[in-house]
């Protein structure tokens, strides 16, 4: 008798597991946070309080797919990476460069390839064309971006150690206050992602112009995901690939005048 109640009892405790699990694999797909700065148009913006942009438009084709929905929390840049790994969001989904630096700290799914553009006011006699350009400069970029990263490089090896005048960098939250900036004359040029530039352009036909023509940085865009969450992982990068297959994920990204990553693209930064 006492071992068939000990049967029962492991076998109810089995039962209770795998309900367990399975409610808990429900759970993420039904409910998953995703953390953005919506500040930065094109790609992540808050349009009449609605989160838009391409980011958004490849989140939500994804969650469509596997039949969940996010649940978008707009937050500034230096909260996105803190965020993720303290679990107050479970995916990042705001343009985030993929580097050396954050690929030790979260796992990203590359999704887009994009480049830098210079931006300058529209009656500026300034017309920089390339990073040689910028010497001497005060230049305008988001705070704790890879942008601002990039320029202080560039201030080091095509300026100071060429004999040249070194960049003057100011910093900015989001990249609309750096374009602010520009329009107030508190920097002359904007370093910032190309499509943003576009999109600047696009917003303010008659106060800013584009003049840059030569390659800066060409990098690829990721997804992040907290270091051993493999669940969400596979689950977004599942859907990532659906929406490849349908041609739905070719016609966002061509909608903004994007491109996606080729696989000598994605070799190169997640091999870094």
């Amino acid at each position: 008798m006492s071992a068939l109640i000990s049967g029962l009892f492991l076998t109810a405790c089995a039962k209770k597991v795998e309900i367990e699990t399975t409610q808990a694999e429900t759970s993420v797909k039904k409910s998953v946070t995703v953390g953005s700065d919506m500040t930065f148009p094109p790609y992540e913006y808050l349009d009449n309080h609605k989160p838009s942009g391409v980011s958004i438009e490849i989140m939500e084709k994804i969650a469509e797919v596997d039949g969940y929905k996010p649940e978008w929390i707009d937050t500034r840049w230096a909260n996105l990476i803190p965020g993720l790994k303290g679990k107050k969001f479970d995916i990042l989904f705001s343009s985030m460069y993929i580097t050396k630096e954050r690929l030790e700290q979260i796992d990203m799914i590359p999704y887009y390839k994009t480049d830098i553009s210079l931006l300058v006011r529209h009656d500026s006699d300034l017309a920089p064309k390339g990073p040689n350009d910028l010497c001497g400069k005060v230049v305008g970029a988001m705070k704790g971006t890879a942008f601002a990263a990039q320029v202080q490089q560039i201030s080091k090896e095509r300026c100071v150690d060429q004999g040249k005048q070194e960049i003057t960098i100011r910093e900015f939250e989001t990249s609309p206050q750096t374009t602010q900036a520009l329009l107030a004359h508190a920097v002359d040029i904007q370093y910032d992602d190309a499509a943003v530039m576009t999109a600047a352009v696009k917003n303010l036909p008659d106060k800013v112009k584009i003049t840059s023509t030569e390659q800066f940085f060409p990098t690829v865009g990721g997804i992040g995901i907290r270091k051993g969450d493999t669940a969400t992982y596979k689950l977004v990068e599942e859907g990532l690939n659906k929406i490849k297959a349908s041609g739905d994920y070719e016609k966002i990204l061509s909608a903004y005048g994007l491109k996606a990553p080729t696989e000598a693209d994605i070799a190169a930064v997640m091999n870094q």
